[in-house]
């Protein structure tokens, strides 16, 4: 046998050469393309065939593993969470982002929102915003604070929020899982800051955790408001109420008005606040309201007063305008039905809404077109609120409806104020609708007097505006506060703004001396106090001269109003004249 003849070739493994294995003719007759794919990674990559089948069984698994992850984290949320979701048209949307840009977690974020107005931008919220870039209430001495704050901080000051995704938190103790997204369900017609939505998850079935979040967020939200009067504005066009701004309260005594009448508001206000009140309404069949109408010249105090009242019984004030051309009795009514229990509705001249006599105007506007109309036509028949609200407008009777019909709010306080009380309805004002009626006049004596001392008499939580601030030209910015811990030094500041008081008494009887009585409103005199803030005996010495140029200018008024009326009531003659010719 020659032994150095070539062993026969070793057959291929699978009969064919080139055939691909068994396996692989399986998985291509049920994955087409799968071959393709394989010798396109082979190729262009470097990967060994040999290698492909692991490495798409191993995704086919990590596939699986994700979608059953995916279920299983489904059944734990359903089943093992609390949660809580948070639209953006809702409060609570403020009072949490509030909160969560507090947290070390939402500062050490690396995902995060930078913003310098934290507020909901949702056209249901905040169109007017507050002014968040003011320095807290909590320090009593204004002026120490303000020099406190650095110059590039008095501007307004960057707040951080997390991104939207996924967060995670300790909060007492417990992990919090915080979602930030946008709402799918609300896509139509909104803008993504109007969708977004916040989520709170924990683990348990008790959502007592995520509540107790809520409220430390609330009181947060509310510490911020706690000597702010809130005010709120009827939106007509949405047909909800939205906040506009908030002021600090303001003192019931620096309203200007006699304190026999302050007293007695003070003194009804909280009679009928009393939560024992509504009992005693209700038992007795008696509507459970109060109205209060303010009258008087312009800059008088009307609204003051309001505002006053609001901070004294800490309640919050909505403002709607009904001489708006929105303003119809069905958006009205929408908004008085979504009033809280407990607050204060205030409708601003109200004479100037169009609804002064308007039974009256009705009959009147009928007489006048039958007079001036030139042939027989016939008419129809039109009802007393048909021609009150031509163009869908309010009328009186829809007004009144509003007020005390039978479908009316009730544990609110209504506020209205009018320059004109003689052009109001009688309708309007009786008995029921308006319980008290207030007369606010011009400046008398003691009045501007008044206004003297609480302009420049001091304090007890401030300095008196003894001279005018001194500029820093360096640009420091450190607080330099003195320190008042010695009782003796706390004696000595109370007598100097006794001894401050005291001469403020006598330089308040020598201006008022100076200006005359009943001439002036309390907000002309006031302007001129606020020209001299810390220089009052400069504010006396400027009366004099101040007095003869009001007069002058309300002089140079008058005749121009007078030369006004004169014209309208020619051309109101000319067009009767001509109407007259026409018919003849």
């Amino acid at each position: 046998m020659n032994t150095n003849q070539a062993s026969p070739t070793a057959p291929p493994p699978f009969g064919i050469p080139g055939a691909p294995s068994p396996q692989w003719a399986l998985l291509s007759y049920f994955f087409p393309g799968l071959s393709v794919l394989t010798s396109v990674a082979h190729a262009y990559l470097g990967i060994d065939r040999k290698l492909c089948l692991p490495m798409l069984l191993g995704i086919l698994v990590l596939a699986l593993t994700w979608r059953y992850a995916s279920e299983l984290w489904s059944l734990v949320v359903n089943y093992l969470m609390s949660s809580v979701r948070i639209r953006t048209d809702d409060e609570v949307f403020n009072m949490m982002i509030l909160w969560l840009s507090k947290q070390k977690f939402a500062q050490n974020s690396r995902h995060f929102f930078a913003n310098t107005d934290i507020k909901s931008r949702s056209r249901y919220m905040y169109l007017c915003s507050d002014s968040d870039d003011e320095p807290d209430d909590d320090d009593d001495d204004g002026e120490a604070a303000v020099e406190a704050i650095p110059a590039a901080g008095r501007k307004n000051a960057l707040h951080y929020t997390p991104a939207p995704g996924t967060h995670f938190f300790w909060y007492k103790g417990y992990p919090v899982m915080f979602e930030r997204h946008l709402n799918r369900e609300q896509a139509n017609m909104q803008s993504a800051s109007e969708r977004e939505e916040l989520s709170l998850s924990c683990l348990g079935r008790n959502p007592r955790l995520l509540k107790e979040l809520l409220l430390e967020a609330r009181q947060l939200h509310m510490k911020k408001d706690e000597r702010k009067t809130l005010i709120y504005r009827g939106n007509l066009d949405e047909t909800c109420w939205q906040r506009c701004m908030s002021r600090l309260n303001r003192p019931f005594s620096t309203v200007i008005l006699n304190e026999r009448v302050k007293q007695e508001l003070l003194d009804d206000a909280a009679d009928y606040l009393n939560p024992m009140t509504r009992r005693w309404y209700a038992n007795r069949g008696i509507p459970y309201r109060r109205g209060y109408l303010l009258h008087g010249p312009p800059g008088t105090g009307k609204s003051s007063l309001s505002l006053a009242l609001a901070g004294y019984f800490r309640m919050k004030i909505y403002i709607v305008s009904l001489s708006s051309a929105s303003a119809t009795e069905e958006n009205i009514t929408t908004l008085f039905n979504e009033l809280p229990m407990r607050c204060i509705v205030l409708l601003e001249d109200i004479d100037s809404a169009g609804l002064t006599h308007t039974r009256d105007d009705a009959s009147a506007a009928s007489g006048s077109q039958d007079a001036l109309a030139p042939l027989p036509r016939p008419r129809i028949p039109r009802t007393r609120a048909t021609a009150a609200s031509v163009g869908g407008r309010l009328s009186l009777s829809g007004l009144l409806n509003i007020l005390d019909g039978v479908a009316s709010q009730e544990g609110r306080i209504l506020i209205m104020t009018t320059n004109h009380i003689e052009k109001l309805d009688k309708a309007l004002i009786r008995p029921g609708r308006v319980d008290m009626i207030i007369r606010f006049g011009l400046a008398d004596e003691d009045m501007v007097a008044s206004i003297f001392r609480a302009i420049y008499a001091p304090y007890d939580n401030e300095n008196a505006l003894s001279s005018r601030p001194t500029p820093n030209p360096a640009g420091n910015t450190a607080m330099i506060r003195a320190d008042y811990d010695s009782e003796a030094e706390e004696r000595e500041r109370a007598k100097e703004r006794d001894r401050i008081r005291e001469r403020v008494d006598v330089l308040a009887k020598r201006f008022a001396a100076e200006v005359p009585d009943m001439e002036f409103s309390p907000a002309e005199v006031q302007g001129l106090l606020l020209r001299h803030k810390r220089t009052p005996e400069e504010a006396i010495d400027a009366a004099g001269a101040w007095v003869a140029q009001m007069r002058k200018r309300k002089k140079e008024k008058a005749e121009q109003e007078a030369e006004e009326r004169r014209e309208e009531e020619g051309t109101e003659s000319e067009t009767k004249s001509e109407a007259t010719t026409n018919c003849d």
